[in-house]
């Protein structure tokens, strides 16, 4: 895997546990692995979705005390129809890539489960944040589950693994991830993850 994607996938992790000192090391090996500033802001906004707004803007101050904050058209986050429209049918564009077959039962489930969340899950967390472009849609889907292996999410994590295969990734690049975040995710979690993305990696080669 190359050096930016690791450092960028470390940074997602990271995120998620909360130290400064060691969020600052991993955007400073990111900009040294020749990490864009675009690409740091657009891991930390993935962040948001899987483990709140306080992590997010947690990363954004420390971004900003490394780097020149850069400034984002306040229309490009505007909830207007057209936006709103726009984001759920590019949401359901890449939501479709990520869960293949499942996405029906997905949705329907979580219509049943949360409706409050189904519509947001699909405008907001597909649509608004994760088809944005600024990172590659198979490299986004790692950080998300380098995120949900940090946090021992593992029906998520199972699920974002599969995405991860059904956008291209390699499964050898996959399998290479929990080794990845030594260090900064609690070991027993990572054992755990390299059973589940094993699963993932086992269901995908199967017909």
């Amino acid at each position: 895997m190359k050096r930016i994607e690791t450092a960028l996938i470390r940074l997602a992790a990271a995120l998620c546990k909360g130290e400064d000192k060691l969020i600052r090391d991993c955007i400073q090996r990111a900009l040294a692995a020749g990490a864009t500033a675009t690409q740091l802001r657009e891991v930390i906004h993935t962040s948001y979705l899987f483990d709140g707004y306080p992590t997010a803007l947690e990363g954004f101050r420390i971004l900003g005390e490394l780097t020149t904050v850069q400034r984002v058209p306040r229309g490009e986050f505007s909830y207007t129809g057209d936006s709103v429209k726009r984001w759920r049918a590019r949401g359901e564009r890449l939501s479709r890539k990520i869960y293949g077959p499942q996405f029906e039962s997905l949705v329907e489930r979580v219509r049943q489960m949360a409706p409050e969340l189904a519509d947001a899950m699909m405008v907001e967390g597909y649509g608004k944040v994760l088809s944005r472009p600024g990172l590659e849609p198979a490299l986004r889907e790692l950080c998300v589950v380098a995120i949900l292996a940090a946090k021992n999410r593992p029906r998520q994590l199972l699920s974002h693994s599969l995405g991860a295969l059904r956008l291209g990734v390699n499964p050898e690049r996959l399998r290479t991830l929990p080794g990845i975040l030594e260090g900064v995710a609690l070991k027993g979690n990572l054992l755990r993850a390299v059973k589940i993305i094993n699963d993932a990696i086992s269901r995908y080669a199967t017909p």
